[in-house]
């Protein structure tokens, strides 16, 4: 079955892995590969060959492996999503559209499929509806952290200081992904011209994190244009 995989497919999968973390994505490859030749149905490798295969620009044969993840396994929502992104590459806004739909018919609170979603409506422009996408987004986020912040309050409450630390860096790392929505939907409100609502967005990001270069560097973007703005529409 294509969950047992071979104590040999793991650990070429596991060498693979690891590769990708120091983006040697040609030697990772021969382990994906590797492994799949002792485990043909190993679907985790399916997929992450296929993300390989994008990171080293061959984007239509990564499409072939995701297909095959789905093939295995037809609610496989990573590779869903994932061959969602390789067709955004290639300009298919239309099936990466379907191809997130697909995964949040089955699972409508997947903020990575809205993320994506409101990424392709943005290229389709349909700017107010990738808007929607995005405030889903961080409503889907603020709502899991507040569930993990809650757990942590209750163990500290019971004095376990340990397992309250590690809920509420779960908490640090669910709030961190709103930079880049902030920033999406930053972008995409400068776009229709709703840059006061755009700087406040970058304002919010920084909150996060206040030294971050790139962030602050948008903020004055934004605001130099909002100046422009105000000086012609005197």
């Amino acid at each position: 079955m294509y969950h047992i995989p071979t104590p040999e497919a793991r650990s070429c999968f596991e060498k693979a892995r690891d590769l990708c973390k120091i983006k040697q994505f040609d030697e990772a490859l021969y382990f994906l590969n590797e492994a799949l030749k002792y485990y043909p149905s190993y679907i985790n490798a399916w997929n992450h060959k296929g993300i390989v295969l994008c990171k080293l620009g061959c984007t239509k044969e990564a499409l072939l492996c995701f297909d095959k993840a789905i093939e295995i396994k037809s609610k496989y929502i990573k590779a869903w999503n994932n061959k969602g992104q390789a067709l955004i590459k290639l300009g298919n806004y239309m099936e990466a559209l379907d191809c997130f739909n697909y995964v949040l018919d089955i699972k409508p609170k997947n903020d990575i499929s809205w993320k994506n979603k409101g990424k392709v409506l943005v290229k389709l422009g349909k700017y107010e509806e990738a808007l929607e996408c995005f405030d889903t987004v961080l409503t889907l986020r603020h709502n899991y952290a507040q569930i993990w912040e809650n757990k942590g309050s209750n163990f500290l409450k019971q004095n376990e200081t340990r397992r309250a630390k590690l809920c509420l860096d779960v908490v640090e790392r669910v709030l961190c992904k709103d930079i880049d929505i902030m920033l999406n939907k930053s972008d995409l409100l400068c776009e229709m011209g709703k840059i006061e609502e755009s700087i406040e967005c970058i304002s919010i990001a920084l909150k996060l994190d206040p030294n971050d270069s790139k962030l602050l560097d948008k903020k004055e973007e934004f605001q130099n244009k909002l100046g422009k703005t105000n000086i012609l529409t005197l």
